[in-house]
């Protein structure tokens, strides 16, 4: 699914999407620091009840040239509702550790997360990531090797209980 900047957040009242989008977000915060991955367009919930939520990530990490320490970097991800952190959305995406003196090398990897999750209509959703270490690059990236996405699909109405 392609479009335009007016299109990138798909709605038709059952579900949401944002489309493919090309970008490098790097985190350069202190480790385990949470912000918000500004470059993927906020998916507004359409319509409150029950939603089934998933958000794919692709992360970049990268060590230094070879060093005396053993070192390690990563990237987690994490879902955001009206600026606020949710707790339990959580994903290790990518977390790399070499020894002393084998440093230089780069790993990509994708993980998704899915949960189901209660929302107002108009709620914002948007993925947060953070680094874990400080060394080397740690970074989320979407192009055509792999998408960095966020989808919801309703589920039920608000307060809906079984018969």
């Amino acid at each position: 699914m392609t479009g335009t900047a007016a299109s990138l957040n798909r709605v038709d009242g059952a579900w949401a999407q944002t489309a493919p989008i090309d970008f490098l977000h790097s985190l350069t915060g202190a480790s385990r620091a949470w912000e918000v991955v500004t470059e993927l367009p906020t998916l507004t919930i359409p319509r409150a009840g029950v939603w089934e939520v998933t958000y794919q990530v692709r992360g970049v990490a990268q060590l230094p040239a070879p060093g005396a320490a053993n070192i390690d970097t990563g990237v987690v991800a994490s879902l955001y509702k009206n600026g606020a952190f949710v707790p339990g959305t959580e994903a290790l995406v990518i977390y790399h550790n070499e020894g002393a003196l084998d440093q230089g090398k780069q790993i990509q990897a994708t993980a998704s997360r899915q949960g189901m999750h209660q929302f107002a209509a108009g709620d914002a959703v948007r993925l947060g990531a953070c680094r874990l270490g400080t060394s080397g690059v740690a970074a989320v990236v979407s192009n055509g090797d792999g998408r960095v996405s966020i989808t919801a699909q309703w589920v039920a109405p608000e307060g809906d209980t079984p018969s």
